[in-house]
């Protein structure tokens, strides 16, 4: 069979034309369905292949019991059908119970496999294929997902294309329906290069449920850093001169973050929780969480410290 052509099927008996298949199954035969997956007989074939084919794929399962093949491809067939959740269904055809049908298809030899759309053949393959190859097939006929306009502009971000993810970000934000969280992504990615006034303006315009988000705690994080920047000479001083001063080591922790030397920063913070957890009710800890939001969930620093501060706590 050339899977490439449409209409393989064009002789009498096939798709669309008025034969047998088009009877009603009689009673008690009719074929026993999974959610995904349907057993097919030459009663059943115009309705759950033929029409079924119309409102979505349909991957015709040629296979006997006797077929060692039969007995890994199938399984994965069904696999990749309930993954794609109804976007395509598996219709098995038992060949030794219907001959007309493996006829019809010109099954050389099992497993057959062929694609059905809207009544007519379109892709298919013969022999066993892996999870893989299957999903290829597929993806050459099923409709591209939606692309979330919100996963996109922070892609970009990722990829390093800041100003496509500020665009990207500001025609989500300013639209009638704004994207929930765009503006927040705005005041973040703002406050995180360094566009202190822009990201003080996108947090000020956030609505009630956007302000308790990642992005916006990281934002007013980073704003609350910003203010704390100090000349760092008389903070050192302080504890060097009372290095047990918990007060002055927070002073320092929070300076030395303020001024980007993040790990130097975390550390002085931790080992103050070390000291005295409870200091000052919980000013160690209060700082450190401080310093996790602006750094954001994914900082590899602040989930190293994000977990020996949770040890700490439980020991």
């Amino acid at each position: 069979m050339n899977f490439g052509q449409q209409g393989a099927f064009g002789q009498p008996g096939a798709f669309g034309q008025p034969s047998a298949f088009g009877q009603q199954p009689a009673l008690g035969q009719q074929p026993v369905v999974e959610k995904y997956v349907v057993d097919v007989t030459v009663e059943s074939f115009r309705e759950e292949v033929v029409e079924r084919s119309k409102k979505t794929l349909v991957l015709v399962d040629l296979w006997a019991t006797w077929c060692g093949p039969c007995k890994t491809l199938g399984p994965a067939l069904e696999k990749v059908a309930k993954e794609l959740a109804g976007k395509v269904v598996v219709a098995k055809i038992d060949v030794d119970q219907n001959p007309e049908l493996a006829e019809m298809f010109g099954a050389q030899s099992i497993p057959t496999v062929v694609l059905i759309k809207d009544g007519r053949p379109i892709d298919g393959f013969v022999g066993a294929r892996s999870e893989t190859e299957i999903k290829e097939m597929l993806k050459r006929h099923l409709p591209a997902a939606a692309v979330d306009p919100l996963v996109a502009a922070l892609e970009l971000e990722t990829a390093g294309d800041i100003l496509g993810a500020l665009e990207g970000l500001r025609e989500l934000a300013d639209a009638e329906k704004p994207t929930k969280l765009a503006r927040a992504h705005l005041a973040r990615i703002y406050a995180q290069n360094g566009a202190l006034d822009e990201a003080r303006t996108e947090y000020q315009l956030l609505s009630p449920d956007e302000v308790d988000s990642d992005p916006a705690r990281t934002a007013k994080a980073l704003l609350a850093l910003e203010e704390q920047k100090v000349d760092l000479e008389p903070l050192e001083a302080a504890v060097k001169k009372k290095p047990k001063d918990l007060q002055a080591q927070i002073a320092l922790g929070k300076g030395l973050l303020a001024a980007g030397r993040t790990e130097e920063g975390l550390e002085r913070l931790y080992q103050v929780c070390v000291v005295d957890l409870k200091f000052e009710g919980g000013a160690p800890r209060l700082a450190l969480l401080e310093a996790f939001d602006a750094l954001g969930p994914t900082n590899p620093l602040a989930i190293q410290y994000r977990r020996k501060l949770s040890i700490l706590l439980c020991s």
